[in-house]
C-alpha cells in the first residue's frame, strides 16, 4: 500500500468511484456529527479516519472495487441487530466491504458510524 502524507494525497490516488464513496461517507459523518468543530479527518494507519474530540472513531478506505470501513462496531443497545445486518459485508477480521457495483447501503453505513460514535465517552 502506498504511503500518503495527507488525506488529499490519499484521495487523489483513488478512482472516481472511490472519491465519490469518500464524499458520501464524509456527508454521512457531517449529518451525524453536525458540529464541524468536534470532528476531524486525518490519516491514521494510512487511511482516512474520523476523529471526534481527538479520539479515533472509524477508518474508511476507497479501494478499486469497494468502500471499506474499519473496525466492525459492536451493536449498541439501541441497535441490537446491527452485527447481524452487517454479516454480508464482513471480510476478514474487523473489516466491512461495501461493493460499489451494489450501491452503498447508506442507512447501514449510517448505523455503523452511529455505533462507533456511541462508544465515545
Amino acid at each position: 500500500m502506498p504511503k500518503y502524507d495527507t488525506v488529499a494525497d490519499y484521495e487523489s490516488a483513488c478512482t472516481d468511484e472511490g472519491r465519490a464513496a469518500l464524499a458520501t461517507v464524509r456527508a454521512r459523518i457531517a449529518d451525524l456529527v453536525p458540529d464541524a468543530t468536534l470532528r476531524e479527518e486525518r490519516l491514521s494507519y494510512g487511511l482516512p479516519t474520523l476523529f471526534v474530540h481527538g479520539r479515533r472513531v472509524v477508518h474508511y478506505a476507497a479501494w478499486p472495487t469497494h468502500l471499506a470501513l474499519y473496525p466492525i462496531p459492536p451493536s449498541p443497545a439501541g441497535d441490537p441487530t446491527l452485527r447481524e445486518d452487517l454479516t454480508a459485508y464482513v471480510k476478514g477480521k474487523g473489516t466491512l466491504h461495501f461493493p460499489y457495483a451494489a450501491g452503498l447501503p447508506l442507512p447501514l453505513i449510517d448505523r455503523v458510524i452511529a455505533a462507533h460514535l456511541a462508544r465515545l465517552p
